[in-house]
């Protein structure tokens, strides 16, 4: 793979060779910055604009400092625009409007995971209720089992999006979360389809052998993992010609999809003829 200064001179290139009215627009729900965002390498050339919401104040308060000129960040939780319960839990990354489902936590050996500090009444943002919202060409969102809710209250904001980015569940942490098969069932009935896994997060079931045996290879447990689900490929030809360029810089730039952006190419080429 190439080096990230490569691959953003890349990415450059390619975007300056398309003939696209505006930057890719990035919408992230959830962006707090504990780990590099996917779409890092569009942003450092120069290539996407962000239209991130992050509702817990530190997080929020990185955002606003490392921010760049093409990032808009605000301090909204979105869901479907009801009053939810947040709850804090002990280890930050657990933070959710869901209660911790403790057989699955059980299962996994980490029952200290179900610690709940704090509950706060927490009043969500429909996307769809948002006025002068960016448009969206990518939905990437990490909110720890609400994003169906999400997608449910977004069905205008993701009408012209090609792609998602999406945590999907595996084994349950919490109560009522709608797990993979919602999140899946919700994108799929707006004309998304699973395109790849971008990592799968498994770990060993406890046991009493636990300690004699290699932790990595009895990793058999899968929790949770990225995913990207794109616009249904099977039907590009009833996309515009903006979207196609805008799928095949994110593919190429985001979630390293080597088919899916000769892909667009070819299909840019056939309009030209």
């Amino acid at each position: 793979m190439p080096q990230p200064n490569l691959l953003s001179h890349h990415v450059a290139l390619l975007h300056a060779a398309l003939p696209l009215a505006r930057p890719t627009s990035i919408i992230d729900v959830g962006a707090n910055p504990i780990n590099e965002a996917p779409y890092s390498t569009l942003l450092r050339a120069g290539a996407c604009h962000v239209t991130g919401f992050e509702p817990q104040p530190e997080a929020f308060a990185e955002l606003q400092r490392i921010k760049g000129p093409l990032e808009t960040y605000h301090p909204h939780a979105i869901g479907d625009g009801s009053t939810q319960t947040l709850h804090i839990y002990a280890s930050g990354g657990l933070t959710s409007i869901f209660p911790p489902h403790l057989p699955g936590l059980a299962a996994l050996g980490r029952p200290r995971w179900a610690r709940v500090l704090e509950r706060i009444a927490l009043q969500t943002l429909a996307l769809d209720a948002i006025p002068d919202l960016a448009p969206c060409d990518l939905l990437k969102i990490d909110i720890q089992g609400g994003e169906k809710l999400v997608f449910d209250n977004a069905t205008r904001t993701l009408s012209n999006a090609v792609a998602v980015i999406v945590e999907l569940r595996y084994m349950q942490l919490y109560e009522g979360e709608p797990m993979a098969g919602g999140v899946d069932e919700s994108l799929r009935q707006q004309g998304f389809m699973l395109h790849k896994l971008m990592f799968n997060k498994s770990q060993p079931m406890p046991h009493s052998q636990a300690a004699r045996l290699n932790r990595r290879r009895t990793a058999d447990q899968l929790i949770d993992g990225d995913a990207v689900y794109l616009r249904h490929p099977g039907r590009i030809a009833d996309f515009t010609d903006a979207q196609v360029m805008h799928l095949a810089l994110l593919a190429a730039g985001v979630f390293d999809s080597h088919s899916t952006a000769p892909v667009s190419y070819t299909h840019l080429r056939a309009h030209e003829t």
